[in-house]
């Protein structure tokens, strides 16, 4: 067993330094980019989409789902589009500015999530699984498959 180095057997190499804090080296990593809006609605689609096929195949077994499914695929997009040229470039361009805040300032948010991650996710004393999850808001689940058989 080969013994520890110089660095207290921190494997992390020699050129980071040790500290006691956890977040003592925040600010030099690297901060998330922030995705173009069309390729988070892009994203966003493709997620209701897999949401809606479940529908499809209930349509492939008799249900009469293809229609609503479609239908409800269509009503998405145009809602998308709405926001696309209404709402979604001013929020946009408010995210761009928060997280920009964030790098200037240093101290106030390391990320453009970090402080709903705090809020949502941290700062609950209920539990996360049951109450924040957003899986469990789904009336039947993604598989109506394995939802009807659990």
């Amino acid at each position: 067993m080969t013994p520890p180095t110089g660095n207290n057997g921190n494997d992390r190499g020699s050129n980071v330094p040790s500290s006691s804090s956890t977040y003592a080296n925040q600010s030099s990593l690297p901060r998330l980019p922030i995705p173009a809006l069309e390729e988070t609605l892009e994203r966003f689609l493709a997620a209701v989409r897999a949401l809606l096929s479940s529908s499809h195949d209930d349509a492939a077994a008799g249900n009469n789902g293809a229609k609503s499914s479609s239908k409800e695929m269509e009503e998405c997009q145009k809602e998308i589009q709405k926001f696309l040229t209404i709402d979604g470039p001013g929020l946009q361009k408010l995210l761009v500015e928060y997280d920009e805040k964030g790098r200037e300032d240093g101290t106030a948010v390391g990320s453009y999530v970090e402080e709903f991650w705090s809020d949502a996710y941290l700062a609950p004393d209920s539990s996360v699984v049951m109450n924040l999850n957003p899986f469990f808001v789904l009336e039947d689940g993604p598989d109506t498959n394995k939802s009807n058989s659990q």
